[in-house]
């Protein structure tokens, strides 16, 4: 029997997957909440007060960044749902190593929508806060909640992919 037995059960259903994902979201999203200071924050640092920052630059070369690292993990998110659904609806598993993955597919599809929504979630926040950040006449449209739904999504994103395909390895590679 491979490694994580004690979680079979768990491993049943696409929505134990989605359960994790939002837990780690309320957690992770109350914990930025309280970190975070002040009634604002800045996207393009040249619009810090800081003196030392006026020749920083602006935010879109960061935001192009993100949200290529977010349409990669959402890529390969979606590929890996697409060959779990493929696995588990072949019609007998033909050895040890298929049988593992259809045991397992239903969690680790859960943690891989999971991601996808929550990558899907950044991109759309970050898009949406920062053109009304580029035309608030003060730059100050950018609040603790909204920077703390956007460091949340990019968390739970991240979290979800890696738990995601580290599930699948223990599973199907574990002794």
């Amino acid at each position: 029997m491979y490694w994580p037995h004690i979680f079979a059960g768990f491993n049943r259903h696409v929505l134990d997957g989605v359960l994790v994902s939002a837990i780690l979201f309320a957690v992770i999203y109350i914990l930025a909440v309280n970190r975070l200071k002040g009634p604002y924050y800045y996207f393009d640092p040249k619009h810090n007060q800081d003196g030392r920052l006026r020749d920083a630059g602006d935010y879109t070369p960061h935001y192009q960044r993100y949200s290529d690292l977010a349409k990669l993990m959402i890529t390969l998110s979606v590929a890996a749902m697409a060959f779990l659904f493929n696995s588990v609806e072949s019609p007998k598993p033909t050895n040890e190593f298929s049988a593992r993955i259809s045991d397992v597919a239903p969690i680790i599809i859960g943690f891989f929508g999971s991601a996808t929504a929550s990558l899907m979630g950044f991109i759309f926040s970050q898009t949406f806060f920062y053109e009304t950040y580029c035309h608030s006449p003060d730059h100050s449209s950018y609040t603790r909640w909204q920077y703390a739904t956007c460091i949340t999504f990019a968390c739970v994103g991240g979290s979800a992919f890696l738990l995601g395909f580290l599930w699948l390895a223990i599973n199907t590679f574990g002794s």
